[in-house]
């Protein structure tokens, strides 16, 4: 796939999912406005049903349902004149049953008069101007609501309509002063007076000031929340599951377009690199069989040499392959004993010395490791030992100078590599160690080889409980140590 399809991909795909998550947020804030809604709806229906209940209340105390006016006399007698309909009805008061010292008259079961002009006639007028009667009409809204009684109005009518969070309330005057406040509700005063959610007590009364039953909820948004918890929930989820699929399916493409890169790096440098040899040992196979090229033994011998170093390094080629293999399905075999790493440095010197002088290049060692002797595999650690000097000496653009040293550690030995060469910048160091993986060079393939190597050692030293680490920088070298314990068998 190529690239620009890929981009094409991703910005398409991208645009959809912040779409959808757009669309996802948009429907959740039009729920919880309606959720919003729904609470208003339910804690008004609330705030009225404990109006309704109060008002009943007090009308079964005073033995009638309707309103009425209580008028206090000289001589104790209580007349009680009733106004419903917005119509007063007066009664003389010889008409007056007394009992005790107050007395309830219907006034449709006795002829009353429904004017001012009767008032005056009656006396009735004159006395209450006058100041023989007394109005009883201002009764103070804390002697007509008992506490305990509108507490459990306002609990039991919150639960009847499905509210169940903490709330505070109170009854206010007409000045925003309390008149009934609870002592849980003492600090929410300015809540409350700022309440939306409020109610006038007892509507009916013509000429009491109004008195409000305010309430509020502190954690009102909260509730409203956890009313949504499941499709809340239920979206979040999904929406994460989304968005990571979404990142895994980028991903995967992003690294099937580089496994696919690496892999045409491989077929391109595995073909540089066979047809050298290929190419050498089909020359010399052509001289020693033409009769005009045989000068003699010692022609036929350097053929031969050729022939034996070409062939070697196909060999080499073709097990750096096979390795590789063996480490991709977990099928190596260690063979362990004891070995001499510093033994095993000279060995891995002597055997590259010849290529190291052909560049008039050095190898210094430090030997500082006091016990140099492990428990491994002698044959892959040897290998480790070969690929990290073999890339030491490649990848130097100048006189190759590399310095090998040793030392002890707790429970191992580590050997640092150091070299002159072209460094690695932070950008790489992370994917070295990746198979087929090799640093950027451009159009530039000077230096040989499938990007095997470093990982072949990454790969030996895990199974030998080890651990390797680079510290490099661009045109000032490398160093690579590889930290190896003194015993450590696995079971493969």
């Amino acid at each position: 796939m190529k690239n620009r399809y890929i981009k094409w991909l991703v910005v398409s795909s991208a645009i959809a999912l912040v779409g959808l998550i757009a669309i996802q947020v948009y429907w959740i804030s039009n729920a919880f406005t309606l959720r919003e809604q729904e609470f208003s709806d339910h804690v008004n229906s609330a705030l009225a049903q404990v109006t309704r209940e109060l008002a009943q209340r007090e009308s079964d105390v005073s033995g009638s349902g309707s309103s009425s006016l209580s008028i206090s006399a000289p001589d104790k007698q209580r007349l009680v004149i009733d106004y419903g309909d917005g119509e007063v009805s007066v009664l003389p008061s010889s008409e007056f049953a007394t009992t005790s010292d107050s007395v309830s008259v219907d006034p449709l079961a006795r002829a009353g008069v429904k004017d001012a002009g009767i008032l005056s006639q009656s006396g009735i007028l004159d006395d209450i101007m006058g100041g023989v009667l007394e109005l009883d009409i201002y009764t103070s809204v804390i002697d007509r609501i008992d506490t305990l009684v509108l507490d459990t109005l306002m609990r039991n009518a919150l639960v009847d309509q499905g509210i169940r969070t903490e709330y505070d309330y109170g009854v206010l005057n007409k000045l925003q002063q309390p008149e009934i406040l609870p002592q849980s509700s003492k600090t929410a005063i300015e809540q409350l007076q700022q309440a939306a959610y409020r109610i006038q007590l007892f509507p009916e009364d013509p000429i009491a000031d109004p008195n409000f039953l305010c309430i509020w909820f502190p954690r009102e948004r909260q509730y409203v929340l956890s009313m949504m918890g499941v499709m809340l929930a239920t979206s979040a989820v999904l929406m994460l599951v989304i968005m990571l699929l979404f990142s895994f399916s980028i991903n995967a493409i992003y690294r099937q377009k580089k496994l696919d890169n690496i892999k045409n790096d491989f077929i391109n440098n595995m073909t540089h690199e066979l047809k050298t040899p290929i190419a050498t040992i089909s020359l010399a196979c052509e001289a020693l069989s033409d009769p005009d090229m045989r000068t003699g033994e010692q022609a036929v011998s350097s053929y031969v040499n050729m022939i034996r170093d070409e062939n070697k390094r196909l060999g080499v080629l073709v097990e750096n392959v096979l390795r590789t293999s063996i480490f991709e399905h977990g099928q190596m075999k260690l063979k362990h004993q004891r070995y001499d790493l510093h033994d095993c440095i000279r060995t891995v010197i002597a055997n590259i010395e010849i290529q190291v002088k052909n560049r008039q290049g050095r190898i210094i060692t430090r030997f500082d490791a006091a016990n140099p002797v492990i428990w491994c595999d002698p044959l892959h650690i040897t290998n480790v030992v070969y690929n990290l000097i073999d890339n030491a000496i490649k990848y130097s653009e100048t006189q190759p100078l590399v310095e090998i040293s040793t030392r002890d550690e707790e429970h191992g030995v580590a050997i640092s590599f150091k070299d002159n060469g072209i460094g690695i910048s932070k950008e790489n160091q992370g994917k070295i160690f990746d198979k087929l993986y090799r640093v950027p060079t451009g159009n530039i393939h000077n230096v040989k080889g499938f990007g095997l190597g470093l990982s072949y050692v990454k790969g030996v030293l895990e199974k030998h409980g080890g651990t390797v680490d680079v510290m490099s920088e661009l045109k000032k070298g490398s160093t690579f140590t590889i930290h190896i314990p003194y015993n450590h068998e696995k079971e493969n």
